[in-house]
């Protein structure tokens, strides 16, 4: 399990996010440290993937398209599969 302290105000006492950043900035950065939970280039199903994400927080759809449009989850074409890969940008 993460350990998320920098996020610790909005967590509940069972150690979940249940409530997010007002700023955009502190949303990209907790998807950024959610994203740890994942391996690379290992397929997660959209379920699998949610459930991972629901054992930290309750928004877990916001947290998943901010990864895939940052584009650090590839999701199929038909929204099923995701897999963490290494942005372009990062690799070069």
């Amino acid at each position: 399990m993460l350990e998320l302290n920098e996020f610790k105000t909005y967590k509940d006492s069972d150690g979940r996010i249940t409530r997010l950043p007002a700023k955009w900035s502190k949303k990209v950065k907790l998807s950024l440290a959610l994203l740890e939970a994942f391996e690379f280039d290992v397929e997660y199903s959209e379920p699998e993937l949610n459930e991972i994400l629901k054992a930290y927080l309750d928004d877990f759809a916001l947290v998943r398209r901010t990864l895939v449009d940052m584009g650090y989850l590839e999701r199929d074409r038909y929204g099923k599969s995701y897999r963490r890969v290494v942005k372009a940008q990062e690799s070069a």
